[in-house]
């Protein structure tokens, strides 16, 4: 079934607050198990915690690697932590793309750093899979986190 340029226009719409929505919890849960492991007071939380996404995500994997001791558990989050950075890739597209919400399913223009030109269609399916995304890897970065606050308070040390 076609929809009409406006039903995709608000699809578009919808699917860009979400995402944007989505990619916000995200990249504020990071910053707030970031700022927790490096044990910054609240007070100086948005004079530090203030930097770009990809600054974040590279932050967090260094307050992580020296924080979390089991190697596996450290990977499970650099990992996470990776692909949340990639999706900043895409925030950046959303944020900064020329849209034409009624055309194509939702197009988007954007001129990265490289200045090489994307043009991407579609973007309804796509962006409600990016906001998927996003939310998942918000659960499972909080899983990690909490996990890992969890060991530190109940699995003895060696040497105990």
């Amino acid at each position: 079934m076609n929809t009409s340029p406006s039903e995709t226009a608000e699809q578009t719409y919808r699917a860009i607050g979400r995402f944007i929505f989505e990619f916000s919890q995200l990249e504020y849960a990071i910053r707030h198990y970031v700022a927790e492991e490096a044990r910054i007071e609240e007070k100086f939380f948005n004079a530090i915690m203030t930097h770009d996404f990809a600054r974040l995500c590279t932050g967090a994997i260094q307050v992580f690697r020296e924080s979390i001791p089991n190697e596996d558990r450290f990977k499970r989050m650099e990992a996470l932590l990776k692909r949340a950075k990639g999706l900043g890739d895409d925030r950046n597209r959303v944020a900064h793309g020329l849209w034409v919400p009624f055309f194509e399913g939702g197009k988007v223009l954007h001129v990265p750093s490289n200045l090489k030109q994307t043009i991407s269609t579609d973007q309804v399916k796509v962006l409600e899979e990016k906001a998927d995304l996003a939310c998942e890897l918000r659960a499972d970065i909080e899983a990690c986190a909490l996990d890992m606050e969890w060991m530190k308070h109940h699995v003895p040390k060696s040497g105990a």
